[in-house]
């Protein structure tokens, strides 16, 4: 939910049929101004003035709430004003009817604006077993980016910190993201020297593995660098990111892994940590399954012998019509590989059950 602040009004009004001399004359509108500012009790900082040859006058009144402006057409009888002040909108009219009575005019036409920018007070998160959702307080917005791919949002939530959405669902939040990372990492090995992550961009799981295993190389593919930027300046992960145990590649996942399969690159374990919204039936669930497909044909043979794939799925069920991943990737992952495994974690900032799927190279 939210409600907008306003921080002040802004007036653009047309006056027609005025006094050629008057728009004529920076003398005149200068005053005109300086008194319309002095009615309404604004602090001028500066002033402006341009008369135009042959005729036509262009000004200022740089305000420490603002400014009043204008520009006119002598030759038409026209001017246009522009009164925008940070106070009050009483205050602010004061100005406007100064003018319009200062200045000889047959016809107005006003236009008040509201400026101001929105406060986001709470934010709704879906519970997808039950269909519902749930309001959590915003204690501060911090960022919010609209991608290329997706809607970025960092935001200091009631009880959670600072909490990193995509597109409203929560991805990581800095009060557990612990539970989250060991859940994911479950399968890693003492023995696992080259991990690779696909997705997590939010740092948070790259770092959980070199504190796991600190002679471990790290890749990660992240697809938006606007969530790097994220995580390097709301969560401080620059260090991360610049640790040369750790390759960033910004870009596309399963291209990532058909170049790494041309290579012949081998990886101890594999981490799929992206985005896993429950979707619809029809061509977004076709759409789900055929990636999913596809990821695993590509990422299996990467693994070395006894490697492993680990992967965020999601919900374990929605209610209709939504799939969840779970219910997606689980077939795929017992036709793909051996040892598939689950872990079932109450993760509070998610505020429902989460599944993390593993499995062992056949």
């Amino acid at each position: 939910m939210k409600t907008k602040k306003i921080k002040g009004k802004h007036f653009i009004f047309d006056l027609y049929g005025c006094d050629y001399h008057e728009l004529d004359s920076p003398t005149h509108l200068e005053k005109v101004m300086r008194d319309a500012a002095t009615a309404a009790h604004m602090e001028i900082l500066n002033v402006h003035f341009h008369k135009f040859s042959p005729h036509g006058v262009t000004g200022m009144l740089l305000l420490s709430t603002s400014h009043i402006s204008v520009h006119t057409w002598p030759e038409y009888g026209y001017a246009a004003f522009d009164v925008f002040s940070c106070s009050d909108e009483a205050q602010t009219r004061l100005a406007v009817n100064s003018i319009t009575a200062h200045m000889q005019h047959s016809r107005k036409r006003i236009h008040g604006v509201d400026r101001g920018y929105a406060e986001l007070k709470t934010i709704s998160i879906p519970i997808y077993k039950s269909g519902t959702k749930k309001e959590v307080k915003v204690l501060k917005k911090l960022a919010e980016i609209e991608s290329s791919f997706q809607r970025i949002q960092v935001l200091d939530l009631e009880g959670f910190g600072r909490t990193l959405l995509i597109d409203g669902i929560t991805q990581v939040s800095e009060s557990d993201h612990l539970m989250y990372d060991d859940a994911i990492l479950k399968p890693m090995r003492k023995s696992d020297a080259n991990i690779l992550v696909l997705g997590g961009g939010d740092g948070y799981v790259a770092q959980r593995i070199l504190e796991k295993n600190p002679h471990a190389k790290v890749t990660i593919v992240e697809l938006d660098s606007e969530v790097i930027y994220c995580a390097r300046t709301y969560f401080n992960k620059t260090s991360v990111f610049e640790d040369p145990r750790v390759n960033l590649v910004i870009g596309d996942a399963i291209q990532y892994l058909k170049i790494a399969e041309k290579r012949n690159e081998r990886f101890d374990g594999i981490v799929i940590d992206l985005t896993d919204n429950p979707v619809g039936s029809g061509r977004a669930l076709s759409k789900l399954r055929n990636f999913y497909e596809t990821f695993l044909k590509h990422a299996v043979p990467l693994l070395g012998e006894n490697g492993w794939i680990s992967s965020q799925a999601g919900v374990p069920k929605a209610i209709p019509p939504y799939t969840t991943t779970y219910q997606v990737l689980r077939p795929l992952f017992l036709d793909s590989l051996t040892n598939v495994t689950e872990t079932r974690e109450t993760i509070p900032s998610f505020l429902e059950q989460n599944v993390f799927l593993h499995g062992t190279r056949k």
